[in-house]
C-alpha cells in the first residue's frame, strides 16, 4: 500500500471511530460530519455532487438515516461498520475509482470497479485461482467483490480469502440454507464482508430465511436481502408490509433483481420505488434496483473526459477455472474479453 494512501486510510479510520463514538450522543451531527469527510476526500465532480446531495438529505430532521444508523450501531459489530465503510466508501469508490480512471486513459477502455465470482463447483484450485485474481484486481484498482457460494464450506474458504485482503470489500450472495450456526459465526468474525440473503418467498415467511437472518443478527453481521421480481410479483415485493418485514428481521439493505424478460417499464417502476424508499422521506432500509442503480453508481464514480458508456458490473466467467490444467489467463486478459453482466 503506497504511503499517501495508507496515511489517508488511517486518517479516515480515526475520523470514523470518533464519529461512531459521538453518535451515541448526537447521531444526526455525526452523520453530517461523516458526509463532510466524504466530500473532503472526493476527487471528481460526480463524487462531490453525491456527497452534496447527501448533505441535503441529512439536513431534513425527519430523514430515515438517523434511524438506520441507530440500528446499525446497535446490531452490527463496530469493527465491521468501520471496515466496510472504509473499504467501500474510500478504497473502492474514491481511491480505486481514481486508479481505474487513470488506467482507462492508458488502455482506452474502462475496467469495472466491481467483480462478481459465481463459484459453480467447490474445489481448492478454484479458490486458489480466485485469490490470485483478486490480488490482480486490487493492483488494477478493483476493491469490491461479490462472491456467490453454493456450498456451506465455500463460505469458510471465502472468509479465509477475505482475511488476506483486508482493504477490499466482500459481499457474499447466498441462499438462506447456507447460513448455519458455524457459517454465521465465521461471517461474524470477518469485518470486511457483508451478506446478502436470497429471499425464498414473497413475504419473508420461509423458516430457512428467518433462521438465516436470526443467526446473522446474533453474530452481529452486516446483512440484507436480495429478491428477484417480475411483472407478476412487483406488487408483493414493493408493498409497505414487505419492507416492514425486512426491517423487523434486521435487514439493512434490500436489492431488487429483475428476472429475464422483465420490461423496462417494470424496471423503471421498481427503481422509482427504491429511490423513494431510501430517500429523505423513506424507510430505514437502503433499497436498490440492481441494474439501474449499478449503472448510475458506475457512471457517477467512473465517468469523466467524455466517457459515459459504463458497464454495470463485470462477471468473471470462469469456464477456464473448471479446466484446471489450462489456467493461463490473467485477470486483465479476462476483462478484455468478458461479457457485460446480465445477472446478479
Amino acid at each position: 500500500m503506497e504511503l499517501q494512501h495508507r496515511l489517508v486510510r488511517q486518517a479516515i479510520n480515526i475520523a470514523i471511530s470518533k464519529a461512531m463514538e459521538d453518535m451515541k450522543g448526537n447521531t444526526r451531527r455525526s452523520i453530517r460530519n461523516l458526509i463532510d469527510l466524504g466530500l473532503l476526500f472526493s476527487k471528481s465532480e460526480n463524487q462531490k455532487c453525491f456527497f452534496s446531495t447527501a448533505q441535503k438529505v441529512i439536513a431534513n430532521p425527519r430523514n430515515p438515516y438517523n434511524s438506520l444508523v441507530t440500528r446499525i450501531l446497535s446490531d452490527v459489530d463496530n469493527d465491521t461498520i468501520k471496515k466496510v465503510g472504509l473499504n467501500l466508501g474510500y478504497s473502492s469508490l474514491i481511491y480505486g475509482a481514481n486508479k481505474l480512471k487513470k488506467r482507462r486513459e492508458d488502455l482506452g477502455f474502462m475496467l469495472p470497479w466491481l467483480l462478481i465470482f459465481d463459484i459453480s463447483e467447490s474445489d481448492p484450485a478454484i479458490f486458489h485461482q480466485m485469490e490470485h485474481l483478486i490480488g490482480e484486481g486490487k493492483e488494477l484498482g478493483i476493491y469490491s467483490y461479490i462472491i456467490c457460494p453454493h456450498e456451506k464450506d465455500d463460505i469458510l474458504s471465502i472468509c479465509e480469502i477475505a482475511k488476506r485482503f483486508e482493504e477490499c470489500l466482500f459481499v457474499l450472495k447466498v441462499p438462506s440454507g447456507l447460513i448455519l450456526e458455524q457459517t454465521a459465526e465465521f461471517l461474524g468474525k470477518i469485518h470486511n464482508a457483508m451478506v446478502s440473503v436470497q429471499v425464498t418467498n414473497m413475504d419473508f415467511s420461509c423458516e430457512s430465511d428467518v433462521n438465516a437472518f436470526r443467526l446473522l443478527k446474533q453474530n452481529r453481521c452486516l446483512y440484507g436481502f436480495h429478491v428477484s421480481y417480475s411483472e407478476n410479483t412487483i406488487k408483493q415485493v414493493t408493498a409497505p408490509e414487505y419492507i416492514r418485514s425486512a426491517i423487523s428481521l434486521g435487514n439493512l439493505f434490500g436489492t431488487y433483481i429483475a428476472e429475464n424478460g422483465v420490461p423496462d417499464t417494470c424496471r423503471d417502476a421498481v427503481h422509482a420505488f427504491a429511490c423513494k424508499e431510501r430517500g429523505e422521506k423513506g424507510q430505514p432500509l437502503i433499497t436498490l434496483e440492481w441494474f439501474r442503480d449499478m449503472r448510475i453508481i458506475s457512471e457517477k464514480i467512473l465517468s469523466g473526459n467524455g466517457y459515459t458508456a459504463i458497464n454495470l458490473a463485470e462477471r468473471v466467467y470462469c469456464e477456464y477455472i473448471k479446466a484446471k490444467d489450462v489456467v493461463t489467463k490473467s485477470l486483465f486478459e479476462i476483462l478484455q474479453s468478458t461479457r457485460l453482466c446480465t445477472s446478479f
